[in-house]
């Protein structure tokens, strides 16, 4: 018994010791599995310490550089997975596919959003389009997601200048135009919305046919690095290459990048930047052989579809609220846009308080 409390004791110290020492090797700054920067080591201050700044940024310190982090979070993943206590998460697992959690209908978000959305309509005195995309969970018929009711409270607080563009027809049981690691539609998503808006705004569109469809294998999206489980098997994304005309320019850069895919992101950790080179607070899509302009107000899920807007308009201008912080108005004023539409994902609509400063 001796022998064994003495073995026991060696390796727990064995132990300690391994762990102190994978503290010393080279840290690394950013998680490609979870698509973050990890935490600094904090800087020792005095005030920091008896304020218990201090100690909370060491925890989260060593919580980041933990030696086979990776492992341990993956782990107690799953164990609260098969435990059934995922449903507790921010991402829950259904028939193969990572869904981010349904977001209840908050009534008061609406009324918020859609006043400010009437407010702008109002103050530019032309129509404002509203396309609001429901959820993947939504659209796999998973309990619990109250998409329909949101949709539905929407389009009824829809001022006089205000037309709804609903889509949810297009995704209702149809899983596949999501991504499963990922909480985005895919290309083929994306390119049924824009045919909806188009017809809605009684443009021609691009037929599916018109597009050259390439597929980059190795794509794990936002919902497969926030649940660590990291047994889910990577996916494609496709690129639908429609004309050659195409330019972008966005708000943080001068320079002109010929095309809408930025290739070198699919050898990046975050692979859906490939889209118009992700969030920016204004992009410019123009296409010389269109006609008309476009102003949208959105959130990610236009990264891929402004490519496909750009395809029936001269200049499609993206605008991102969470970045943006001019008057909207103003920009509308100036440029004489022909359309103007409002797409967000269902989650992002009742969740973005950044409509709220749409003036």
């Amino acid at each position: 018994m001796k022998k064994h409390t003495v073995a026991a004791a060696i390796l727990f110290c064995g132990f300690l010791i391994a762990m102190a020492a994978g503290y010393l090797l080279p840290k690394k700054t950013f998680s490609e599995m979870e698509k973050r920067y990890l935490a600094e080591a904090p800087a020792f201050h005095a005030k920091a310490v008896f304020s218990g700044q201090w100690g909370r940024q060491v925890e989260e310190y060593l919580a980041d550089h933990v030696p086979g982090r990776n492992l341990l979070v993956g782990m107690n993943a799953y164990m609260e997975w098969l435990a059934g206590r995922q449903h507790l998460k921010d991402v829950w697992m259904e028939a193969g596919k990572l869904l981010e959690a349904p977001v209840a209908l908050d009534e008061q978000a609406v009324s918020r959003n859609m006043n400010a959305i009437d407010r702008f309509a109002e103050t530019l005195g032309q129509r404002v389009d509203v396309m609001v995309v429901p959820s993947a969970g939504w659209a796999a018929g998973v309990a619990g997601y109250t998409d329909a009711e949101t949709l539905d409270a929407i389009y009824a607080a829809a001022g006089d200048r205000v037309t709804a563009v609903p889509v949810e027809e297009i995704f209702r049981g149809r899983p596949e135009l999501y991504y499963h690691t990922d909480h985005h539609w895919t290309s083929q998503g994306a390119h049924l919305a824009y045919r909806a808006y188009m017809e809605a705004v009684g443009r021609e569109y691009r037929a599916a046919e018109d597009f050259q469809v390439t597929a980059a294998d190795g794509f794990l999206g936002s919902t497969y690095s926030r649940s660590a489980l990291w047994l889910t098997p990577s996916e494609t994304i496709e690129l639908w290459k429609g004309s050659d005309c195409l330019t972008v320019t966005n708000g943080e850069t001068e320079g002109v990048h010929q095309g809408i895919f930025y290739r070198e992101r699919l050898e990046e950790a975050d692979k859906y930047t490939v889209f118009l080179d992700g969030n920016h607070s204004i992009v410019r899509v123009q296409n010389p052989q269109g006609q008309g302009k476009l102003l949208v107000i959105r959130d990610s899920y236009s990264n891929c579809l402004g490519g496909f807007l750009a395809e029936s308009y001269a200049e499609v201008v993206l605008v991102d609220l969470r970045y943006y912080r001019q008057a909207v108005s103003e920009l509308a004023a100036q440029e004489d846009f022909d359309d103007i539409l409002v797409c967000y994902s269902c989650a992002n609509f009742l969740t973005d308080t950044n409509l709220m400063l749409l003036r």
